[in-house]
């Protein structure tokens, strides 16, 4: 049985592995190790991990969308925000990064702006019941009851499950924004 390599050899081999690499493995091997790190729960190492990969591949839609999601995870919804804008400049036609913005905005309260990117989400991907829950719940926090039960009754034929459905747009309600006069 070999005896297991201290951390701080272990990142001298790494790195002494890294200086071989091309550039495109250098940002393979980033992008890789962010994902690693969101799965593990640790944002702020991916986020640092995403940028390495972004320093050599800044014209890459999927990587300012997959730090942008390591910002939100982390409760850094501006700084997402921030992500998928360059993202959706990149790659306007890709509705994921539409509904996971219009999620940042949701939390940080605008409610206008995360109906739109929603309302863009579903219009790139017109059965996607989870764009449609979205905007049901962001519906339902803004007191427009009507809009929110035509989504939800939408999100439930595509498969959102009525339970959660159910527990979201009631958190939505007890939340709802004064009406304007």
């Amino acid at each position: 049985m070999r005896a297991p390599v201290p951390g701080w050899l272990s990142g001298l081999i790494e790195r002494f592995r890294q200086r071989n690499l091309s550039a495109a493995e250098k940002t393979l091997n980033a992008y890789d190790r962010g994902v690693r790190e969101v799965e593990r729960g640790s944002y702020a190492a991916a986020i640092r991990h995403f940028t390495e990969a972004l320093s050599a591949a800044p014209e890459s839609n999927k990587l300012y969308h997959h730090r942008a999601d390591a910002f939100a995870l982390n409760d850094r919804h501006r700084e997402a925000i921030i992500d998928y804008d360059v993202a959706v400049r990149l790659a306007p036609g890709y509705p994921d990064t539409y509904l996971d913005r219009g999620n940042s905005r949701y939390a940080l309260g605008d409610l206008v702006d995360a109906i739109k990117d929603f309302s863009e989400a579903i219009r790139l991907k017109p059965n996607w019941g989870e764009a449609y829950a979205n905007r049901a719940v962001a519906y339902a926090e803004r007191g427009d009851q009507d809009k929110s039960e035509r989504d939800a009754a939408t999100a439930r034929t595509l498969g959102v499950g009525e339970i959660r459905l159910e527990e979201m747009l009631s958190a939505a309600r007890s939340n709802l924004e004064p009406e304007a006069t």
